[in-house]
């Protein structure tokens, strides 16, 4: 049987794995510290005071150690959370609680810091270690059971499975009680964060038992985390960061709707703390802004519709502010999804075509201009995709973007690259056309993938992927018209 620790029963001096880098400006508040530490055979004479936050590690304060005494001291209030005592020259470090408890002391022999610890007026840092202890202890009488049941007989298997079973309950128990008499510390909120979903047992077949399972857990998934907690977005970063990062990640389908609806369950559960809020409204905005995923640009467009747009990141400059908003109101009519807004360019004789005029299963509505260095290099290959492609049920609406003076120019790129095979066009008339506007055209190529009726499909595909594309859909067509 495999016992289930908390992961705050394990080490905690260890190596320091991400670069401490100064942010001092992240947590500076009004009030004071006064951290008064004696660790006996320390022989540096600096030592340092860190601090997690999110996925990152900072320094805080440096502090002069004199056979190993130090303080660590300042007026600003150290926000709540879990800090980092950092040892030079090879950065171990352990670790320290902050909540209630700012201006306290400790002592510590450096040959088992672990075990020699100790503080006076603070019942945070006091509760942690004494866990640790707890858990050292019991994994250790784990290890003794587990090795005993390797050389140990049928029966005598059992009598070792059930001691553990037990071992395990009393783990349990005690937490459990830990949490139930200090709720409000942080070593409760660290040590519930660590406990595992606890899945009942469902009847059916493999798939129904699967997916009951999967629901199960995600409807639970932040039973035992209170996202709205500003002290665990500055703990370790499993303990917040990675369990929020899963659930978009692998419990929630990689679609733009899925994700939004999961972001607004996030959002409003981050809420109760304004930094928590802010940290990862900012983190999901870069995230869906940079995505290279086809469609995500609607989470983009949603986050900042819905949250930016409605007073909901007041930390901005306004000018910022307003360039996030205008960037998400342009694009969002030509996210996947939506219908293609119509509009009206000319062939090279100066007649008239309009995208919604053309009658076709699929289009593929293409910009590019012949400056365009990406696009001397990708029309070639879009043609030779035509080519084999276009007795399928699909059409190209080539438009060249450059406008006046620089119009003529685009024919003669037609006529260089032999792009005659399907609908060229060109806005004559100076840009009453639009298009830019209306595609949001900021850089070419731009490519959309539209259905008969001008439906958004897809978009941003180079000429490889319209042809994987197509490939997969055709196909999907073939088999419902075979049904």
């Amino acid at each position: 049987m495999k016992m289930m620790f908390s992961k705050w029963g394990r080490l905690v001096v260890m190596r320091l794995v991400v670069p401490l880098l100064c942010c001092a400006a992240c947590i500076a508040q009004p009030g004071g510290y006064e951290i008064q530490g004696a660790l006996k055979g320390y022989q540096q004479d600096s030592i340092f005071l860190g601090y997690y936050f999110a996925d990152k590690q900072y320094l805080l304060d440096t502090a002069l150690a004199e056979n190993g005494f130090f303080t660590f001291s300042g007026e600003d209030t150290l926000q709540a959370g879990a800090y980092l005592v950092v040892m030079p020259p090879d950065n171990k470090y352990f670790q320290l609680m902050v909540s209630e408890d700012r201006h306290f002391s400790f002592e510590a022999d450096m040959k088992a810091l672990e075990q020699t610890i100790a503080f006076e007026d603070s019942k945070d840092n006091t509760l942690f270690y004494d866990n640790i202890r707890y858990i050292a202890e019991k994994r250790k009488e784990q290890t003794s059971l587990t090795d005993k049941k390797d050389q140990a007989d049928a029966l005598t298997q059992r009598e070792v499975d059930a001691a553990l079973k037990g071992l395990h309950e009393e783990v349990t128990t005690y937490q459990e009680n830990l949490i139930a008499k200090h709720p409000k510390t942080l070593t409760a909120a660290l040590v519930k964060a660590g406990f595992p979903i606890n899945i009942p047992e469902y009847q059916g077949d493999d798939e129904s038992v699967r997916l009951k399972k999967y629901h199960y857990y995600k409807t639970h998934y932040f039973d035992n985390i209170d996202l709205g907690d500003a002290r665990l977005l500055r703990s370790p970063q499993h303990v917040l960061f990675d369990k929020v990062n899963y659930y978009i990640e692998k419990l929630t389908p990689q679609h733009p709707d899925s994700i939004i609806t999961t972001l607004d369950f996030l959002l409003s559960r981050l809420e109760p703390s304004e930094e928590n809020f802010k940290y990862f409204l900012v983190k999901f905005l870069n995230d869906y802004a940079q995505s290279k995923i086809v469609g995500m640009d609607a989470v983009y467009v949603h986050l900042a519709l819905n949250y930016y747009a409605k007073d909901r990141a007041q930390w901005l400059e306004e000018e910022q502010l307003r360039k996030i908003i205008n960037n998400a109101r342009d694009a969002a009519p030509t996210l996947v999804g939506k219908t293609a807004p119509d509009f009206v360019v000319q062939r090279r004789d100066s007649t008239d075509i309009n995208l919604h005029s053309i009658s076709s299963p699929y289009t593929v509505l293409m910009f590019w201009a012949h400056d365009c260095h990406h696009c001397k290099e990708s029309m070639p290959e879009v043609n030779k995709f035509y080519q084999e492609y276009q007795d399928k049920g699909i059409e190209i609406l080539s438009v060249c973007t450059k406008l006046n003076a620089d119009e003529p120019a685009c024919w003669e790129f037609v006529d260089e690259k032999e792009l005659t095979g399907w609908i060229n066009a060109s806005d004559k008339n100076g840009g009453r056309s639009f298009m830019h506007s209306l595609f949001n055209i900021k850089k070419t190529p731009k490519v959309f993938v539209l259905d008969k009726d001008k439906k958004i499909l897809s978009k941003e595909l180079n000429a490889e992927q319209l042809a994987t594309f197509f490939d997969q859909i055709l196909e999907v067509d073939h088999e419902g018209t075979a049904n």
